[in-house]
């Protein structure tokens, strides 16, 4: 009577398993991870009034990607000019399936624009003419040159009519300011016409024409 139960548990059991649809084996999918937001940062942090600033981000694993403060929907990596009258906090949502993260970045504006940028040294000015030399009836060359100082200026004497020009002269501006030049040549050597200071550095630039007249 033993024997007959179990032949027929075995039976009863091998039918089932071989019956298909009996069974239903569920497996459940992990749930995706939450977004990483690898970057968001903002360069520089402080602008002054009127200052720019950049927004830099780099987010994996978001369906959607969001910055506030009117910015609205981007992509997943990027970068963003602001320019913010106040100081502001910049906020970055990312978002899929599985939920959502946040980051933030604060941008400080300052009451005052930052200091402008040291000019670079340069001539800003130069005046040709002539005047009595000491020899009676002569007259010598001369200029003032106007510079952002400080530094050193080259520069040389031409022809405004025939190009030619004197040998490269040097003059070093302790500061900014304006300083004279004469050229004390034999007067009687140079043709007469008009004549120029050619600056060669730190920038190009010339004087007004004046004229010359051959000592007598």
């Amino acid at each position: 009577m033993l024997n007959k139960i179990a032949f027929l548990s075995l039976s009863l059991l091998l039918l089932l398993v071989f019956m298909p649809g009996c069974f239903t084996f569920l497996v459940q999918a992990p749930n995706p991870a939450l977004p990483v937001i690898e970057v968001f940062s903002n360069n520089p942090a402080t602008i002054g009034s009127g200052g720019t600033s950049i927004l830099l981000w780099n987010v994996t694993g978001a369906n959607s990607v969001i910055i506030d403060q009117g910015i609205g929907m981007v992509n997943a990596a990027g970068i963003r000019v602001i320019s913010p009258v106040k100081s502001t906090v910049y906020t970055l949502s990312a978002t899929n399936s599985t939920g959502t993260v946040t980051g933030s970045a604060m941008t400080i504006v300052t009451s005052a624009s930052l200091p402008p940028a040291p000019a670079s040294f340069a001539v800003t000015g130069i005046t040709a003419g002539t005047e009595p030399s000491s020899r009676t009836g002569c007259f010598n060359l001369y200029a003032n040159i106007t510079a952002n100082g400080p530094g050193i200026v080259t520069y040389i004497w031409e022809s405004t009519d025939s190009g030619g020009y004197s040998y490269t002269w040097s003059m070093t501006f302790p500061a900014a300011g304006t300083q004279k030049i004469t050229l004390p040549v034999e007067m009687s050597a140079l043709p007469s016409g008009p004549y120029r200071v050619h600056v060669l550095t730190p920038n190009d630039a010339v004087s007004n024409s004046t004229y010359y007249t051959t000592c007598q």
